[in-house]
């Protein structure tokens, strides 16, 4: 995923990828249409797959893409507005605005360092104090601003590092990643908003999938386990070769931010009430996902007063409206019935398979498919076709999402992730320790989902329908 920012000089290289980007969605107009792939799903597939190339290749502002894509479903595609901007009247985009904003007011006042700095120095600030204090951080953040963390978090790794002074190797490889998976794999057990992203996908062929707050901790409560164990590897992988200190700097730094301020503790009231709300989700049955955007919107109130109007308007609404317009690939997908026709091709080549087979098939395909498409790109391609595989062999809806959440976070390389790739940009992580974690979590992660995962879903009676 890229957003240009500037305009750059054009060379042979994105020549070459503009031409791709315009002849290959091109070319399927040229496959004979009949009544299972109607003239409907063929210019769907036409203008899906270019908006998908623009956002692998990122020869195309994302944003501009985005807001044309469901337009041009509608005009060209002549699918129903009311499906195509379905995802506007679900909390996903909303969520997602939600969550910038509340960031941005935590970063300006100091809570978002103030909650890192103290969870690292709760367990010693060593070297590998750090290591479990980021995993700690990493929770209490994803908490409060869940899908947000990876900025700050990826900021105080990089500040860290600098300084204790310590030079590009197995100590920087080690609190940089820790600092990613913190960033990140808390949303294999906390609520967020790629969760919802993919029950809205897979809508269509699915319906709703509702679940608390509480009811994704539950059942994702054994992922909790593998989390921690990552951080245990990373203390056993990257060894530092001597002995590291930091509590006199996290002491320094939480001098410097002085005692909490009365916003801090006003912005920690805004968050216990929507832990309130969260908690309290099977009583007054409202979806979550809607008080990660009024709660923080409160912070604008009367008693509050907390939040400016530069939080606002620093909030990055192209995220919301690319979220919404992937989330569009899928419902627009649905009611022109695009999984039904995929199922019917693949069905037959599956049938007498087990539940094991397809869960390792659609595993590989991801993990494959990570090195070409962004995971924004793959879920928003792939979720309905493979929602409604998955469903004909009586799997439930929502153990899919989850395994699909979790199997896009397979990975080898920096690309293949643009929020990795943010941590590997900072320069202090060499290519081949990023390498070798990667792939040493995506074969652990493997086993832990086909091992452990699967086999506790289905002892819970989660696994099928």
């Amino acid at each position: 995923m890229s957003v240009q920012t500037v305009k750059q000089p054009t060379n042979m290289k994105q020549i070459s990828l503009m031409i791709i980007t315009f002849i290959l969605p091109l070319a399927i107009l040229l496959i004979p249409t009949n009544e299972l792939f109607t003239p409907q799903i063929r210019m769907y597939l036409t203008v899906t797959l270019f908006a998908i190339l623009t956002f692998i290749f990122g020869n195309i502002n994302q944003t501009a893409i985005s807001i044309l894509l469901p337009i041009s479903y509608v005009v060209l595609a002549k699918a129903p507005a009311a499906a195509v901007f379905a995802p506007w009247s679900l909390y996903i985009p909303w969520f997602i605005i939600g969550g910038l904003f509340l960031a941005n007011v935590m970063e300006r006042t100091n809570l978002l360092k103030r909650i890192a700095y103290n969870s690292i120095l709760l367990t010693g600030a060593s070297y590998n104090g750090i290591i479990w204090g980021l995993s700690l951080a990493g929770v209490a953040l994803y908490l409060l601003i869940p899908g947000n963390t990876v900025f700050p978090l990826a900021a105080l790794a990089y500040g860290l590092c600098k300084a204790l002074e310590l030079e590009t190797g197995k100590e920087t490889a080690g609190i940089t990643m820790a600092a990613a998976i913190s960033s990140l794999l808390p949303g294999w057990f906390i609520f967020n908003a790629n969760w919802g992203l993919l029950t809205g996908l897979g809508k269509g062929v699915a319906g709703a999938v509702d679940l608390t707050w509480i009811q994704y901790l539950m059942y994702n409560s054994i992922s909790i386990v593998f989390y921690a164990f990552m951080f245990w590897v990373i203390t056993k992988m990257f060894k530092p070769a001597g002995p590291i200190n930091a509590k006199e700097y996290f002491k320094g730094e939480l001098l410097k931010l002085g005692k909490m301020s009365f916003d801090e503790k006003k912005v920690l009231i805004m968050c216990g009430m929507l832990f309130v709300f969260l908690l309290t989700t099977q009583y007054h049955k409202i979806e979550a996902g809607w008080g990660f955007v009024v709660f923080p919107m409160l912070l604008y109130f009367p008693g509050f007063n907390v939040a400016t109007n530069e939080d606002i308007k620093n909030v990055n609404y192209g995220m919301a409206i690319f979220t919404a317009s992937c989330m569009g690939i899928g419902t627009t997908a649905g009611v022109l019935g695009l999984g039904k026709v995929v199922a019917t091709v693949m069905l037959p080549m599956l049938a007498g398979k087990g539940v094991m087979f397809i869960f390792g098939i659609v595993y590989s395909m991801i993990f494959s498919l990570n090195f070409l498409m962004t995971p924004l790109a793959i879920m928003s391609a792939f979720t309905l076709p493979l929602t409604e595989i998955a469903m004909s062999f009586g799997i439930n809806p929502a153990a899919w999402y989850m395994f699909i959440q979790i199997a896009i976070d397979a990975i080898i390389l920096p690309y293949e992730y643009v929020l990795y790739l943010i941590f590997f940009s900072f320069g202090i992580v060499k290519l081949s320790d990023f390498v070798k974690f990667q792939a040493a979590k995506s074969v652990l992660t493997m086993i832990f989902v086909f091992v452990i995962l699967i086999p506790f879903w289905r002892l819970i009676g989660f696994l099928m329908m």
